[in-house]
Protein backbone atom coordinates (compact mmCIF):
# COMPACT_ATOMS: atom_id res chain seq x y z
CA UNK A 1 0.00 0.00 0.00
CA UNK A 2 2.85 2.79 0.48
CA UNK A 3 4.64 2.00 -2.65
CA UNK A 4 1.57 2.23 -4.57
CA UNK A 5 0.53 5.77 -2.51
CA UNK A 6 3.55 7.20 -3.42
CA UNK A 7 2.98 6.50 -7.15
CA UNK A 8 -0.15 8.81 -6.80
CA UNK A 9 1.59 10.99 -4.87
CA UNK A 10 4.42 10.74 -7.31
CA UNK A 11 2.56 11.51 -10.60
CA UNK A 12 1.03 14.69 -9.35
CA UNK A 13 3.42 16.06 -7.05
CA UNK A 14 5.93 15.72 -10.53
CA UNK A 15 3.86 17.41 -12.29
CA UNK A 16 3.37 20.01 -9.93
CA UNK A 17 7.02 20.34 -9.63
CA UNK A 18 7.53 20.70 -13.75
CA UNK A 19 5.16 23.57 -13.83
CA UNK A 20 7.07 25.13 -10.40
CA UNK A 21 10.00 24.81 -12.32
CA UNK A 22 8.72 26.27 -15.40
CA UNK A 23 6.75 29.05 -13.23
CA UNK A 24 10.71 29.75 -11.66
CA UNK A 25 11.73 29.76 -15.45
CA UNK A 26 9.74 32.16 -16.46
CA UNK A 27 9.31 34.71 -13.52
CA UNK A 28 13.18 34.98 -13.49
CA UNK A 29 12.79 36.24 -17.04
CA UNK A 30 10.15 38.05 -16.84
CA UNK A 31 10.76 39.70 -13.13
CA UNK A 32 13.69 41.65 -12.11
CA UNK A 33 15.52 39.84 -9.01
CA UNK A 34 14.47 42.96 -6.84
CA UNK A 35 10.49 42.80 -8.25
CA UNK A 36 10.82 38.79 -7.60
CA UNK A 37 12.70 39.83 -3.74
CA UNK A 38 9.21 41.58 -3.19
CA UNK A 39 7.03 38.50 -4.56
CA UNK A 40 9.05 36.48 -2.22
CA UNK A 41 8.96 38.55 0.68
CA UNK A 42 5.17 38.92 0.75
CA UNK A 43 5.03 34.91 0.17
CA UNK A 44 6.74 34.22 2.99
CA UNK A 45 5.17 36.98 5.18
CA UNK A 46 1.65 35.01 4.23
CA UNK A 47 3.52 32.03 4.59
CA UNK A 48 4.16 32.78 8.47
CA UNK A 49 0.60 33.96 8.72
CA UNK A 50 -0.98 30.56 7.21
CA UNK A 51 0.88 28.96 9.74
CA UNK A 52 0.31 30.96 12.54
CA UNK A 53 -3.44 31.42 12.22
CA UNK A 54 -4.50 28.01 10.32
CA UNK A 55 -2.21 24.97 10.16
CA UNK A 56 -3.18 23.46 13.27
CA UNK A 57 -6.17 22.56 11.69
CA UNK A 58 -4.83 20.52 8.69
CA UNK A 59 -2.31 19.09 11.54
CA UNK A 60 -5.15 17.96 13.42
CA UNK A 61 -6.99 16.10 10.22
CA UNK A 62 -4.82 14.03 9.59
CA UNK A 63 -3.91 12.59 13.02
CA UNK A 64 -7.70 12.48 14.18
CA UNK A 65 -10.09 12.04 11.11
CA UNK A 66 -9.55 7.98 10.87
CA UNK A 67 -10.20 7.88 14.71
CA UNK A 68 -13.60 9.96 14.68
CA UNK A 69 -14.52 8.14 11.14
CA UNK A 70 -14.44 4.60 12.51
CA UNK A 71 -16.09 5.97 15.58
CA UNK A 72 -19.06 7.67 13.21
CA UNK A 73 -18.18 11.20 14.47
CA UNK A 74 -16.59 12.50 11.55
CA UNK A 75 -19.20 15.42 11.26
CA UNK A 76 -18.26 16.57 14.79
CA UNK A 77 -14.80 16.67 14.08
CA UNK A 78 -15.03 18.56 11.13
CA UNK A 79 -17.63 21.11 12.23
CA UNK A 80 -15.79 21.78 15.56
CA UNK A 81 -12.73 22.63 13.36
CA UNK A 82 -14.85 24.84 10.94
CA UNK A 83 -16.00 26.76 13.78
CA UNK A 84 -12.50 27.05 14.76
CA UNK A 85 -11.62 28.31 11.82
CA UNK A 86 -13.74 31.25 11.64
CA UNK A 87 -12.52 32.05 14.70
CA UNK A 88 -8.56 32.24 13.97
CA UNK A 89 -10.00 34.04 10.70
CA UNK A 90 -11.66 37.03 12.90
CA UNK A 91 -8.08 37.28 14.62
CA UNK A 92 -6.16 37.48 11.29
CA UNK A 93 -8.15 39.97 10.10
CA UNK A 94 -8.27 41.88 13.47
CA UNK A 95 -4.15 41.81 13.59
CA UNK A 96 -3.88 43.17 9.65
CA UNK A 97 -6.05 45.92 10.39
CA UNK A 98 -4.09 46.55 13.44
CA UNK A 99 -0.79 46.66 10.87
CA UNK A 100 -2.36 48.79 8.51
CA UNK A 101 -3.68 51.20 11.62
CA UNK A 102 0.21 51.27 12.75
CA UNK A 103 1.54 51.74 9.41
CA UNK A 104 3.71 48.71 9.61
CA UNK A 105 3.21 48.17 5.32
CA UNK A 106 1.82 49.87 2.53
CA UNK A 107 -2.05 48.74 1.91
CA UNK A 108 -1.40 46.92 -1.45
CA UNK A 109 1.22 44.52 0.65
CA UNK A 110 -0.86 44.32 3.20
CA UNK A 111 -4.08 42.61 1.75
CA UNK A 112 -2.31 40.61 -0.36
CA UNK A 113 -0.77 38.51 2.54
CA UNK A 114 -3.79 38.74 4.09
CA UNK A 115 -5.68 37.54 0.67
CA UNK A 116 -2.87 35.14 0.05
CA UNK A 117 -3.09 33.51 3.85
CA UNK A 118 -6.71 32.93 3.33
CA UNK A 119 -6.70 31.83 0.18
CA UNK A 120 -3.53 29.15 0.90
CA UNK A 121 -4.92 28.37 4.37
CA UNK A 122 -8.75 27.37 2.28
CA UNK A 123 -6.34 25.56 0.07
CA UNK A 124 -4.43 23.33 2.26
CA UNK A 125 -7.05 22.28 5.09
CA UNK A 126 -9.27 20.81 1.86
CA UNK A 127 -6.02 19.05 0.70
CA UNK A 128 -5.08 17.63 4.21
CA UNK A 129 -8.72 16.40 4.16
CA UNK A 130 -8.20 14.91 1.38
CA UNK A 131 -4.93 12.86 2.34
CA UNK A 132 -6.54 12.30 5.62
CA UNK A 133 -9.32 10.26 3.58
CA UNK A 134 -6.47 8.51 1.66
CA UNK A 135 -8.44 10.11 -1.37
CA UNK A 136 -4.69 10.28 -3.40
CA UNK A 137 -6.52 10.48 -6.71
CA UNK A 138 -8.25 14.28 -5.83
CA UNK A 139 -4.97 15.26 -3.99
CA UNK A 140 -3.09 14.93 -7.11
CA UNK A 141 -5.39 16.23 -9.23
CA UNK A 142 -5.87 19.21 -6.87
CA UNK A 143 -2.55 20.07 -6.92
CA UNK A 144 -1.83 20.07 -10.52
CA UNK A 145 -4.81 22.64 -11.07
CA UNK A 146 -3.66 24.76 -8.67
CA UNK A 147 -0.03 24.90 -10.30
CA UNK A 148 -1.37 25.29 -13.17
CA UNK A 149 -4.19 28.25 -12.57
CA UNK A 150 -1.45 29.56 -10.62
CA UNK A 151 1.01 29.94 -13.47
CA UNK A 152 -1.41 31.29 -15.98
CA UNK A 153 -2.74 33.36 -14.02
CA UNK A 154 0.37 34.89 -12.82
CA UNK A 155 2.20 35.43 -16.62
CA UNK A 156 -1.16 37.29 -17.43
CA UNK A 157 -1.24 39.26 -14.81
CA UNK A 158 2.64 40.20 -15.17
CA UNK A 159 2.10 40.84 -18.98
CA UNK A 160 -1.00 43.31 -18.19
CA UNK A 161 1.79 45.14 -16.17
CA UNK A 162 1.39 44.18 -12.59
CA UNK A 163 4.98 42.81 -12.42
CA UNK A 164 5.32 41.10 -8.41
CA UNK A 165 1.62 41.78 -7.46
CA UNK A 166 0.17 39.56 -10.58
CA UNK A 167 2.15 36.91 -9.34
CA UNK A 168 0.79 37.36 -5.75
CA UNK A 169 -2.97 37.82 -7.27
CA UNK A 170 -2.00 34.48 -9.51
CA UNK A 171 -1.28 32.65 -6.20
CA UNK A 172 -4.50 33.88 -4.65
CA UNK A 173 -7.33 33.33 -7.42
CA UNK A 174 -5.31 29.65 -8.49
CA UNK A 175 -5.97 27.70 -5.31
CA UNK A 176 -9.60 28.95 -4.96
CA UNK A 177 -10.51 28.30 -8.44
CA UNK A 178 -9.14 24.93 -8.44
CA UNK A 179 -11.37 24.10 -5.53
CA UNK A 180 -13.98 24.96 -7.71
CA UNK A 181 -13.12 23.41 -10.44
CA UNK A 182 -13.20 19.98 -8.81
CA UNK A 183 -16.42 20.61 -6.66
CA UNK A 184 -18.13 21.61 -9.90
CA UNK A 185 -16.85 18.27 -11.64
CA UNK A 186 -17.90 16.12 -8.29
CA UNK A 187 -20.69 13.16 -9.54
CA UNK A 188 -21.89 13.49 -5.68
CA UNK A 189 -21.46 16.83 -4.46
CA UNK A 190 -21.46 16.22 -0.77
CA UNK A 191 -24.29 18.65 1.52
CA UNK A 192 -21.94 20.59 3.95
CA UNK A 193 -24.68 22.19 6.02
CA UNK A 194 -23.71 20.07 8.65
CA UNK A 195 -20.67 22.15 9.04
CA UNK A 196 -23.06 24.58 10.90
CA UNK A 197 -25.10 22.50 12.97
CA UNK A 198 -24.83 23.50 16.81
CA UNK A 199 -24.97 20.19 17.95
CA UNK A 200 -22.36 19.22 16.01
CA UNK A 201 -20.10 21.81 17.67
CA UNK A 202 -18.49 20.56 21.12
CA UNK A 203 -16.19 23.20 22.31
CA UNK A 204 -14.46 20.69 24.57
CA UNK A 205 -13.23 18.90 21.07
CA UNK A 206 -11.74 22.02 19.99
CA UNK A 207 -9.85 22.55 23.44
CA UNK A 208 -8.87 19.28 22.51
CA UNK A 209 -7.81 20.00 19.15
CA UNK A 210 -5.99 23.54 20.15
CA UNK A 211 -4.05 21.59 22.68
CA UNK A 212 -2.61 19.44 20.23
CA UNK A 213 -2.34 21.83 17.28
CA UNK A 214 -1.37 24.97 18.90
CA UNK A 215 2.41 23.54 19.96
CA UNK A 216 2.68 22.26 16.61
CA UNK A 217 1.36 25.94 15.28
CA UNK A 218 4.05 27.20 17.39
CA UNK A 219 7.04 24.69 15.80
CA UNK A 220 5.49 25.18 12.16
CA UNK A 221 5.57 29.43 13.34
CA UNK A 222 9.27 28.88 14.26
CA UNK A 223 10.29 26.90 11.52
CA UNK A 224 9.13 29.83 9.19
CA UNK A 225 11.01 32.02 11.18
CA UNK A 226 13.33 29.65 10.36
CA UNK A 227 13.14 29.24 6.83
CA UNK A 228 12.15 32.35 5.61
CA UNK A 229 13.79 35.09 8.42
CA UNK A 230 17.11 34.98 6.54
CA UNK A 231 14.82 36.31 3.58
CA UNK A 232 12.88 38.91 5.18
CA UNK A 233 16.75 40.24 6.99
CA UNK A 234 18.40 40.09 3.69
CA UNK A 235 15.62 42.07 1.70
CA UNK A 236 15.89 44.75 4.85
CA UNK A 237 20.01 44.69 5.09
CA UNK A 238 20.74 43.86 1.66
CA UNK A 239 17.96 45.17 -0.46
CA UNK A 240 15.41 43.63 -2.08
CA UNK A 241 17.56 42.16 -5.24
CA UNK A 242 20.11 40.03 -3.20
CA UNK A 243 16.55 38.61 -1.36
CA UNK A 244 15.32 37.99 -4.55
CA UNK A 245 18.54 35.82 -5.63
CA UNK A 246 18.89 34.01 -2.32
CA UNK A 247 14.76 33.22 -2.68
CA UNK A 248 15.26 32.04 -5.93
CA UNK A 249 18.29 29.61 -5.20
CA UNK A 250 16.00 28.22 -2.07
CA UNK A 251 12.80 27.81 -4.25
CA UNK A 252 14.68 25.91 -6.78
CA UNK A 253 15.94 23.67 -4.37
CA UNK A 254 13.06 22.87 -2.43
CA UNK A 255 10.85 22.38 -5.32
CA UNK A 256 13.08 19.89 -5.78
CA UNK A 257 14.67 18.02 -2.74
CA UNK A 258 11.48 18.70 -0.78
CA UNK A 259 8.78 17.96 -2.52
CA UNK A 260 10.60 15.14 -3.62
CA UNK A 261 10.24 14.07 0.30
CA UNK A 262 6.61 15.54 0.63
CA UNK A 263 6.22 12.79 -1.94
CA UNK A 264 7.06 10.33 0.79
CA UNK A 265 5.65 11.70 3.51
CA UNK A 266 2.28 12.42 1.94
CA UNK A 267 1.43 8.43 1.16
CA UNK A 268 3.62 7.51 4.33
CA UNK A 269 2.37 9.55 7.38
CA UNK A 270 -1.26 8.17 7.21
CA UNK A 271 -0.22 4.89 7.51
CA UNK A 272 2.70 5.31 10.22
CA UNK A 273 -1.12 6.71 12.24
CA UNK A 274 -3.33 4.18 11.10
CA UNK A 275 -0.75 1.62 12.04
CA UNK A 276 0.03 3.23 15.69
CA UNK A 277 -4.28 2.82 16.23
CA UNK A 278 -4.80 0.04 14.47
CA UNK A 279 -1.84 -2.48 15.39
CA UNK A 280 0.12 -1.13 17.59
CA UNK A 281 4.07 -0.22 18.18
CA UNK A 282 5.68 -2.45 16.67
CA UNK A 283 3.74 -2.56 13.31
CA UNK A 284 4.20 1.26 13.15
CA UNK A 285 8.25 1.16 14.11
CA UNK A 286 7.90 -1.20 10.97
CA UNK A 287 6.04 1.17 8.81
CA UNK A 288 8.32 4.02 9.89
CA UNK A 289 11.62 2.32 9.27
CA UNK A 290 10.24 1.52 5.21
CA UNK A 291 8.95 5.51 5.47
CA UNK A 292 12.60 6.72 6.83
CA UNK A 293 14.40 4.23 3.75
CA UNK A 294 11.65 5.85 0.78
CA UNK A 295 12.82 9.38 2.07
CA UNK A 296 16.39 9.17 2.28
CA UNK A 297 15.86 6.81 -1.12
CA UNK A 298 14.98 9.81 -2.93
CA UNK A 299 16.36 12.73 -1.17
CA UNK A 300 19.73 11.98 -1.24
CA UNK A 301 20.18 11.71 -4.81
CA UNK A 302 18.28 15.07 -5.31
CA UNK A 303 21.16 16.62 -2.93
CA UNK A 304 23.77 15.09 -4.24
CA UNK A 305 22.44 16.44 -8.08
CA UNK A 306 22.25 19.92 -6.67
CA UNK A 307 25.24 19.95 -5.75
CA UNK A 308 27.49 18.75 -8.07
CA UNK A 309 25.19 20.30 -11.56
CA UNK A 310 24.81 23.41 -9.47
CA UNK A 311 26.58 25.47 -12.74
CA UNK A 312 24.63 23.48 -15.35
CA UNK A 313 21.12 23.86 -13.40
CA UNK A 314 21.27 27.99 -12.62
CA UNK A 315 22.51 28.21 -16.45
CA UNK A 316 19.53 26.55 -17.99
CA UNK A 317 16.91 27.22 -15.59
CA UNK A 318 17.30 30.84 -13.88
CA UNK A 319 17.26 34.29 -15.97
CA UNK A 320 20.94 35.85 -16.23
CA UNK A 321 20.72 38.52 -13.27
CA UNK A 322 20.21 35.05 -11.00
CA UNK A 323 22.57 32.48 -12.17
CA UNK A 324 25.91 33.50 -11.07
CA UNK A 325 25.05 34.10 -7.32
CA UNK A 326 22.72 31.13 -7.31
CA UNK A 327 25.02 28.64 -9.05
CA UNK A 328 27.60 30.11 -5.61
CA UNK A 329 25.12 29.04 -3.25
CA UNK A 330 23.03 26.25 -4.24
CA UNK A 331 25.95 23.43 -2.42
CA UNK A 332 24.74 24.95 1.07
CA UNK A 333 21.53 25.12 0.43
CA UNK A 334 20.66 21.62 -0.80
CA UNK A 335 21.95 20.39 2.19
CA UNK A 336 20.26 22.89 4.33
CA UNK A 337 17.30 21.85 3.27
CA UNK A 338 18.04 18.03 3.58
CA UNK A 339 18.44 18.43 7.13
CA UNK A 340 15.16 20.33 7.18
CA UNK A 341 13.38 17.97 5.10
CA UNK A 342 15.16 14.52 7.62
CA UNK A 343 14.02 16.49 10.65
CA UNK A 344 9.83 17.42 9.54
CA UNK A 345 9.70 13.63 7.80
CA UNK A 346 11.19 11.39 10.01
CA UNK A 347 12.74 12.95 13.04
CA UNK A 348 9.75 14.85 13.65
CA UNK A 349 7.88 11.70 14.17
CA UNK A 350 8.48 10.96 17.86
CA UNK A 351 6.85 13.75 18.77
CA UNK A 352 3.63 13.85 17.16
CA UNK A 353 3.25 9.59 17.14
CA UNK A 354 4.63 9.99 20.62
CA UNK A 355 2.02 13.05 21.58
CA UNK A 356 4.23 15.14 22.67
CA UNK A 357 4.24 17.92 20.59
CA UNK A 358 5.01 20.65 22.66
CA UNK A 359 8.60 19.64 23.32
CA UNK A 360 8.89 20.04 19.02
CA UNK A 361 9.01 23.52 19.71
CA UNK A 362 12.55 23.52 20.95
CA UNK A 363 14.54 22.15 18.38
CA UNK A 364 13.01 25.07 16.26
CA UNK A 365 13.02 27.31 18.58
CA UNK A 366 16.69 27.42 19.20
CA UNK A 367 17.48 26.75 15.65
CA UNK A 368 14.99 29.86 14.79
CA UNK A 369 17.40 31.68 17.62
CA UNK A 370 20.44 31.04 16.20
CA UNK A 371 19.43 31.66 12.66
CA UNK A 372 18.35 35.08 13.09
CA UNK A 373 21.33 35.96 15.57
CA UNK A 374 24.04 34.84 12.47
CA UNK A 375 22.01 36.77 10.14
CA UNK A 376 22.42 40.12 12.02
CA UNK A 377 26.46 38.88 12.12
CA UNK A 378 27.23 37.50 9.20
CA UNK A 379 24.56 39.82 6.39
CA UNK A 380 26.57 42.82 6.98
CA UNK A 381 29.88 41.36 5.74
CA UNK A 382 29.60 38.63 3.98
CA UNK A 383 25.94 39.34 2.25
CA UNK A 384 24.16 36.61 0.74
CA UNK A 385 26.18 33.93 1.60
CA UNK A 386 26.50 35.08 5.16
CA UNK A 387 22.54 34.26 4.96
CA UNK A 388 23.23 31.09 3.58
CA UNK A 389 25.45 29.71 6.08
CA UNK A 390 23.81 31.36 8.82
CA UNK A 391 20.52 29.22 7.70
CA UNK A 392 22.90 26.08 7.34
CA UNK A 393 24.34 26.60 10.92
CA UNK A 394 20.84 26.61 12.24
CA UNK A 395 19.15 23.71 11.09
CA UNK A 396 22.06 21.54 12.15
CA UNK A 397 21.31 22.85 15.16
CA UNK A 398 17.86 22.11 14.67
CA UNK A 399 18.51 18.40 12.97
CA UNK A 400 20.64 17.31 16.05
CA UNK A 401 18.08 18.19 19.01
CA UNK A 402 15.42 16.87 17.15
CA UNK A 403 17.01 14.00 17.18
CA UNK A 404 18.28 14.08 20.99
CA UNK A 405 14.67 15.62 22.35
CA UNK A 406 12.85 12.91 20.33
CA UNK A 407 14.42 9.80 21.24
CA UNK A 408 13.33 10.20 25.00
CA UNK A 409 9.34 10.28 23.73
CA UNK A 410 8.73 7.72 20.73
CA UNK A 411 12.22 6.12 19.88
CA UNK A 412 12.37 5.68 15.91
CA UNK A 413 13.82 3.20 14.38
CA UNK A 414 16.93 4.18 12.58
CA UNK A 415 17.86 1.77 9.53
CA UNK A 416 21.78 2.86 9.54
CA UNK A 417 22.74 -0.31 6.45
CA UNK A 418 20.29 1.41 4.56
CA UNK A 419 21.18 4.75 4.73
CA UNK A 420 25.46 3.71 4.30
CA UNK A 421 23.96 2.01 0.98
CA UNK A 422 22.25 4.99 -0.49
CA UNK A 423 25.09 7.59 0.53
CA UNK A 424 27.32 4.99 -1.11
CA UNK A 425 24.95 4.71 -4.50
CA UNK A 426 24.47 8.73 -4.28
CA UNK A 427 28.55 9.37 -4.19
CA UNK A 428 28.90 6.72 -7.25
CA UNK A 429 26.08 8.70 -9.42
CA UNK A 430 28.24 11.93 -8.24
CA UNK A 431 31.20 11.11 -10.30
CA UNK A 432 29.94 11.30 -13.95
CA UNK A 433 27.76 14.10 -12.98
CA UNK A 434 30.31 16.08 -11.31
CA UNK A 435 32.64 16.14 -14.54
CA UNK A 436 30.13 16.69 -16.56
CA UNK A 437 28.67 20.18 -14.59
CA UNK A 438 28.92 23.09 -16.98
CA UNK A 439 28.41 27.22 -16.10
CA UNK A 440 27.08 27.21 -19.83
CA UNK A 441 24.90 24.67 -20.31
CA UNK A 442 20.63 24.18 -21.69
CA UNK A 443 17.70 22.50 -20.99
CA UNK A 444 18.17 19.42 -23.08
CA UNK A 445 22.18 18.90 -21.82
CA UNK A 446 20.76 18.83 -18.04
CA UNK A 447 17.69 17.06 -19.04
CA UNK A 448 20.49 14.44 -20.44
CA UNK A 449 22.79 14.39 -17.05
CA UNK A 450 20.14 14.01 -14.77
CA UNK A 451 19.22 10.20 -17.09
CA UNK A 452 22.55 9.84 -16.61
CA UNK A 453 22.53 10.31 -12.92
CA UNK A 454 18.72 8.17 -12.52
CA UNK A 455 20.61 5.34 -14.69
CA UNK A 456 23.58 5.19 -12.53
CA UNK A 457 21.91 5.67 -9.47
CA UNK A 458 19.37 3.05 -10.05
CA UNK A 459 21.69 0.21 -11.21
CA UNK A 460 23.94 0.90 -7.69
CA UNK A 461 20.66 0.58 -5.81
CA UNK A 462 19.64 -2.49 -7.56
CA UNK A 463 23.20 -4.24 -7.14
CA UNK A 464 23.13 -3.23 -3.29
CA UNK A 465 19.42 -4.00 -3.15
CA UNK A 466 18.32 -1.18 -0.96
CA UNK A 467 14.74 -0.92 0.31
CA UNK A 468 14.58 -4.78 -1.06
CA UNK A 469 14.70 -3.05 -4.33
CA UNK A 470 15.08 -6.74 -6.51
CA UNK A 471 12.24 -8.20 -4.88
CA UNK A 472 9.97 -4.92 -5.63
CA UNK A 473 11.27 -5.26 -9.50
CA UNK A 474 10.08 -8.53 -9.37
CA UNK A 475 6.72 -8.49 -8.35
CA UNK A 476 6.15 -5.58 -11.07
CA UNK A 477 7.65 -7.56 -13.80
CA UNK A 478 5.59 -10.90 -12.78
CA UNK A 479 2.33 -8.50 -12.14
CA UNK A 480 3.00 -6.79 -16.02
CA UNK A 481 3.48 -10.35 -17.24
CA UNK A 482 -0.08 -11.22 -15.48
CA UNK A 483 -1.71 -8.29 -16.85
CA UNK A 484 -0.29 -8.67 -20.73
CA UNK A 485 -1.96 -12.58 -20.58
Amino acid sequence: MFIKHVFSYFVSRGLTGIINFLALALYTRMLSAEDYGEYALIVATAGLANAIFFQWIGLVLLRFLSKYRDEKNESVLLSTLFIGYLLTLAALIFVTFLSLFLGFETFSITIGVLLLAISQSIFDIISELLRASLQTKAYGLLSVLKSILSLGLSLLLIQWGLGSNGVVFGLILGPLLSLWILYAFQEKKQDIRFLLQKENVHFDLLKECLSYGLPLTATLSLSFVMNQSDRLLLGWMAGKSEAGIYSVAYDLTQQTIIMLMMIVNLASYPLCVRALETEGYEAAQKQIRSSAVGLFLIAAPATIGMVVLNDSISSSILGEEFREKAAMIIPVVAISVLLQGMKSYYLDLSFQLGKKTTLQIWPVLVGGVINIVLNFAFIPVYGIQGAVYATFIAYIAAFVLSGMIGRAVFPLTIPLRDFAKIVVCAMVMSIPLYVLDSADDNLYRLIAKIGLGFFVYFAMVYILNVWQIREHVSGWAAKLKMERK
